[in-house]
């Protein structure tokens, strides 16, 4: 009877540690963010900016913000430019300009682009994992 008032109240104690511990998948995250670190990439949670309801754009993910600096031969005075993607299509918020051809590098889950005066900022979903991680770095480092 000891034995099991002992198991008892180890249970009790044990279980609120265990429910603390990261999952597989929020051990796997952590670890795609840290490798970003590596490539040059600031990662950070905030919300998507606004996108014009035209692009009836429905997001069920969460998505991350994937930041690098341009190199200062890239940095434009001026720039504002933001990109969505519906259904694989990417279109510019405003404007009629087509989008860049390196947005269609980005890996599939990738919702949002903006290209500001020294930096381009990447909202991803994070799905396809390291690769996606390299397809978004690559395509970073195609802009011209």
């Amino acid at each position: 009877m000891v034995y099991v008032l002992i198991v008892l109240g180890l249970a009790v104690v044990i279980a609120p540690l265990m429910s603390a511990m990261p999952s597989k998948s929020q051990r796997a995250k952590a670890a795609l963010r840290d490798q970003a670190r590596s490539c040059n990439l600031r990662v950070s949670l905030r919300p998507l900016p606004a996108i014009p309801p035209r692009f009836r754009f429905q997001a069920d993910d969460e998505f991350a913000c994937y930041e690098r600096r341009l190199s200062v031969h890239l940095h434009q005075a001026g720039r504002d430019e933001r990109f969505v993607s519906v259904d694989g299509e990417w279109s510019p918020t405003s404007g009629v300009l087509p989008a860049p051809s390196w947005l269609s590098a980005l890996p599939s889950g990738t919702a949002f682009v903006e290209l500001s005066e020294q930096s381009v900022c990447i909202f991803w979903n994070e799905k396809e994992g390291p690769d996606g991680l390299n397809r978004l770095s690559q395509a970073i480092d195609s802009i011209e």
